[in-house]
């Protein structure tokens, strides 16, 4: 029975032993969506694979290595350039690319740190070539909307202290920022290719001046806006100084007419009533008498108290003051 159970037991060792060697020596491996695999025999390469799943190999002789296959990105350092006009200045770029030739890839550059380490050098000697052949104006500028200006504007400009002669100077270019951004993946794309790499796509992100140079920029540019500032409050005084001499006109013209009817209207209502008095009057000697007898008492309502009044000792008034 003891030897029964040893054999069982020296089955069971040798049969777990040759799971573990065939897990290590494994003749399969498995790739994922994002990855591509370039096997290579004794440290060359023998084939790539680009597609996810379950492979085979040859176990001790092929060895995977394993490499992305989704775009992956380049940010270059900020470097200073000189343009073609002698200005200094900073350029940021960036850059998609992506392994085409796994294969190819591998022979040039075996790691992804090893190409990016080779990208910052033929990238930047292709900004540096391309900046060096341009205005700083084509750099910066994608079309010559700056030239195509409408009237108003140009009047604007003028008031500035622009001539008609610097209007007519503006830089005219041919390209743009976007067209260079395509030359500068253009100068890379064949020297890129013989590496099995694949330039999706070249931005400049950023351009500036350098520090020297910042300062006096923004100063010109602060000293432009004030300008600019200034046309627009002169055009708002003049806008207001128009507008307040309609209003005042208007309000001359409006109160003109009120008064015109104001006259009109107490024109009618004095010949109104001086037509009711002249029938009141006419209508027999006892109202006329009373009529007058009322504008005596109203008249002498009129005369100040502290005043002094010579009578006539025949008037009617002296006699009124006898009889009192």
């Amino acid at each position: 029975m003891s030897v029964k159970v040893a054999k069982s037991a020296l089955v069971a060792v040798i049969v777990v032993v040759c799971i573990i060697i065939f897990f290590i020596i494994s003749p399969f491996y498995t790739l994922k969506e994002t990855e591509i695999a370039v096997i290579t025999q004794f440290g060359k390469p023998r084939v790539s694979v680009n597609t996810a799943g379950l492979h085979w190999k040859v176990p001790f002789i092929d060895k995977i290595n394993i490499l992305p296959k989704m775009i992956l990105e380049w940010n270059g350092e900020i470097k200073q350039f000189p343009t073609y006009d002698k200005r200094m200045i900073l350029v940021d770029t960036t850059v998609r690319w992506k392994i085409l030739d796994p294969k190819l890839f591998f022979e040039s550059l075996s790691t992804i740190s090893s190409a990016t380490a080779r990208l910052d050098d033929i990238l930047d000697a292709a900004s540096r070539q391309v900046v060096s052949q341009h205005t700083f104006e084509s750099l910066v500028r994608d079309s010559n909307r700056i030239i195509e200006l409408d009237k108003k504007t140009i009047q604007l400009l003028l008031q500035q202290g622009f001539t008609e002669e610097d209007l007519s100077n503006f830089p005219t270019i041919t390209g743009g920022r976007s067209a260079l951004a395509i030359e500068m993946k253009n100068a890379v794309a064949n020297d890129l290719k013989d590496m099995g790499i694949d330039v999706v796509s070249f931005y400049i992100k950023q351009i500036n001046y350098i520090d020297e140079n910042l300062k006096s920029v923004f100063d010109s540019m602060v000293a432009e806006r004030r300008k600019i500032a200034q046309t627009y409050r002169s055009e708002g005084e003049n806008y207001r100084e128009k507008k307040f001499g309609e209003i005042e006109k208007k309000t001359k013209e409006i109160m003109a007419e009120a008064q015109k009817t104001s006259k009109e209207i107490m024109g009618k209502a004095d010949a109104k009533a001086a037509q009711i008095y002249n029938d009141a009057y006419n209508k027999n000697a006892s109202t006329r008498d009373f009529y007058e007898f009322l504008k005596k008492m109203d008249a002498y309502k009129k005369i100040p108290k502290s005043a002094s009044l010579l009578i006539s000792t025949d008037s009617e008034f002296f006699d009124m003051f006898k009889s009192y």
